[in-house]
């Protein structure tokens, strides 16, 4: 009687852990998938933001707005490849989302200083570009923030 008790107690224990583990995958498969749909919106964000930004590039912002830019997009390159690979990934992937967070916050603040490039263009021009660039950046900024929150 002891022993079919303590078996029945055993497979019970055992069931619970792989219940356990089986929601733990899940919730990791999601975030992952999160993680991965984020990136995709970002690239495409960003890609949008670039195409604008072009109109300033005589602007002395320009090579600097350029360079935010892509180390965005290396940060969130490193991200992804980092999904999966374990606890020490996860930190990495936190802090980079912190430092994808403040480059996207700079890249917001030198972007609104465009609207005053009126030496790019014609000033209706200037600030309707300059305003498409600060909605890109805006949702950029977003995107990461999301970010910053899927890979706590």
């Amino acid at each position: 009687m002891r022993r079919s008790v303590g078996l029945a107690l055993l497979v019970v224990l055992c069931l619970a852990a792989a219940s356990a583990r089986s929601q733990t995958l899940r919730k990791e498969q999601r975030t992952e998938r999160r993680i991965a749909a984020l990136m995709d919106q970002l690239r495409d964000d960003m890609w949008a933001y670039r195409q604008e930004l072009d109109f300033f590039g005589r602007a002395p912002e320009y090579g600097r707005l350029v360079d935010l830019r892509y180390r965005l997009r290396g940060l969130a390159i490193r991200v992804v490849e980092l999904e999966g690979e374990g606890p020490r990934a996860q930190v990495a992937q936190r802090e980079m989302a912190r430092e994808m967070d403040q480059t996207a916050d700079e890249l917001r603040r030198l972007t609104s200083r465009l609207e005053d490039r009126t030496d790019a263009g014609a000033p209706k021009e200037v600030r309707r570009v300059a305003d498409r660039l600060k909605e890109h950046a805006e949702r950029i900024e977003r995107t990461i923030d999301r970010l910053e929150s899927a890979v706590r």
